[in-house]
């Protein structure tokens, strides 16, 4: 009833529905992770795809998402279904989306020209389908309720949900990619994305379950979608939102894609990459639970503003930490017999060392046990069938007191402390991020129908999803072009010059950018006080229209 309506608008959620909502973004953090992450290094590293091209790729795509992300949200704004407005597409694009993503994560043997075309049409597909389910949900939010301070409670739980979904990938897809390819990455890649699409087609199914939709647009409106984006380019608070988005987007995915190069080829320990991108996600989901209490004391705005700056000066600081003069491990990528130097692995060690090797493999993917191996006690030592796992070494000594000291290979230098502590920090600022730009982009669908009369939250969402796309797209494109520029050669050992640019990518340049942000932020006009007023502009509204339409008396407003 229209009643019910008026009284839902500035309802407080049940955490329940909270929840429902929020699991949402876990999976589609199995899609959009997986690409941040490692779509790049896939293309690369398995595809066979040139960092030029690859990029290029990347980033010609968006142009199709230019237009099928605002026609998504026409289309969405305009469904009308009694099933509801944007839930119905979580229930049913689900399949369709995860058979886009396997296909996207396939290597057919096509050939250099084959392979590129095929790239361009699966990788569009994925995006395609990624649109269809994200700008209904992401619209989804602005209709639960109307409560700003609910809201930014709703994208915190979102959020936690998503970057919890970004831990599990990050630390584990590496570990799932190489269970079920035995070896073959070709095969464990694709296997991977077909057990997160299926995991992902059924949390969808949960959200739709458990959500509600109550804001409801205004009874009289012209249906026109071009008038629709004629708005939100009039809507001051949404074109920073929209700029914001995009160089936040750039500085993430520049940070988390260029992670595999970095731990990989410049440290040499791609061991840790799990550690090191799940510690990562889960410090981002720290600060996405933390944005309520700050956003309590500090106004969206400025607490980004403050964010911003903080991962500037922190990551302009990370560019300088050195690398260890020993790498410390050797993971071991083959079955094929590998020999490992120990004065490779342990910086000067003393001549007269004795050396006891150990393998460190994983079990179940979450814990790490170390197996000595007795018969090895040499320099160096010859390794086969260890494809997977990490070996160091322990070197024990005389010292000149007549000590005996052992020496762990295996031990974190304080250079990958001090880089483990700089990327939590970071990852921390940027967490609230996420909840307070998603609820300052539906306040601005709120202040879009407060000035125009209109109402177009899935427009205002899918113009949001795609900055958001567009400044993934820049930051993915972005690595592999200056990877090219820099003579990246995939799986082989680096340049000088390419691991500068891999140190790069990795800290000064996402840096740069959050300050970037930090001076858009200053533009944003639309604060907590005047949003209160809005709100109460528009119940006003709505019990004005409830007159108009019914002969109920109006809810008693307390």
């Amino acid at each position: 009833m229209a009643t019910t309506q008026l009284e839902d608008r500035t309802a407080r959620l049940r955490l329940r529905e909270k929840l429902g909502y929020g699991f949402g973004d876990f999976g589609f953090n199995l899609y959009w992770v997986t690409m941040g992450s490692f779509l790049a290094a896939f293309y690369t590293d398995v595809f066979g795809l040139p960092a030029a091209a690859a990029g290029t790729m990347l980033f010609a795509t968006k142009i199709i998402d230019a237009f099928t992300d605002p026609a998504m949200g026409a289309i969405a704004d305009r469904t009308q279904t009694r099933l509801g407005k944007f839930r119905p597409y979580l229930l049913f694009a689900g399949i369709p989306m995860a058979g886009a993503a396997v296909l996207t994560f396939s290597t057919p043997d096509l050939g250099d020209t084959g392979k590129l075309v095929y790239a361009y049409i699966t990788y569009t597909l994925m995006m395609l389908m990624y649109t269809v389910l994200s700008t209904p949900y992401a619209a989804l939010s602005g209709v639960m309720t109307a409560d700003s301070q609910d809201r930014t409670s709703l994208y915190s739980i979102r959020f936690i949900f998503a970057f919890t979904g970004g831990f599990f990938v990050n630390y584990f897809t590496l570990d799932l990619v190489s269970y079920f390819g035995q070896g073959d990455l070709e095969k464990g890649w694709q296997l991977t994305m077909t057990l997160y699409g299926f995991i992902a087609a059924c949390i969808f199914s949960v959200t739709y379950f458990t959500t509600k939709e109550r804001v409801k647009a205004p009874i009289k409106r012209i249906n026109d979608p071009v008038q629709d984006i004629g708005d939100l380019l009039k809507n001051g608070p949404w074109l920073i939102l929209f700029a914001l988005a995009i160089i936040i987007m750039l500085v993430i995915t520049m940070r988390g894609g260029s992670s595999y190069y970095y731990m990989t080829y410049f440290l040499e320990r791609p061991d840790l990459l799990g550690l090191y991108l799940g510690l990562q996600m889960a410090a981002m989901a720290i600060g996405a639970a933390s944005t309520p209490l700050m956003t309590r004391h500090v106004d969206k705005a400025r607490l980004i503003l403050i964010l911003m700056v903080a991962v500037g000066i922190l990551s302009i600081i990370f560019y300088f930490v050195p690398k260890p003069d020993a790498n410390g491990v050797v993971t071991i990528s083959g079955n094929d017999p590998v020999t490992v130097e120990a004065d490779r692995m342990i910086s000067a060690p003393p001549e007269d060392a004795d050396y006891q090797w150990q393998v460190h493999q994983r079990s179940f993917w979450v814990f790490t046990k170390k197996v000595d191996i007795p018969d090895e006690t040499y320099q160096e030592a010859t390794f086969e069938n260890f494809h997977g796992r990490t070996v160091s070494v322990l070197a024990t000594y005389t010292d000149e007191e007549g000590n005996r000291v052992t020496v762990d290979s295996g031990t974190f230098p304080v250079e990958l402390m001090i880089i483990f502590l700089l990327n939590v920090l970071i990852s921390f600022c940027l967490g609230p991020k996420s909840p307070i730009t998603w609820s300052m982009y539906a306040d601005a669908a709120d202040f879009n129908e407060w000035k125009t009369h209109r109402r177009a939250t899935a427009m205002t969402f899918a113009a949001a999803t795609f900055s958001k796309k567009l400044g993934s797209a820049t930051g993915a494109a972005g690595i592999l072009w200056i990877l090219a520029a820099f003579g990246y050669v995939a799986n082989e050992a680096q340049s000088g010059a390419s691991q500068g640019g891999i140190v790069l990518l990795q800290t000064a340049a996402p840096g740069i950018a959050a300050l970037i942000a930090a001076v858009f932020v200053l533009f944003y006009r639309l604060t907590r006080e005047e949003l209160a007023v809005i709100q109460s502009d528009l119940k006003k509204r709505d019990e004005e229209a409830h007159l108009m339409n019914t002969d109920e008396p109006p809810p008693v407003t307390p």
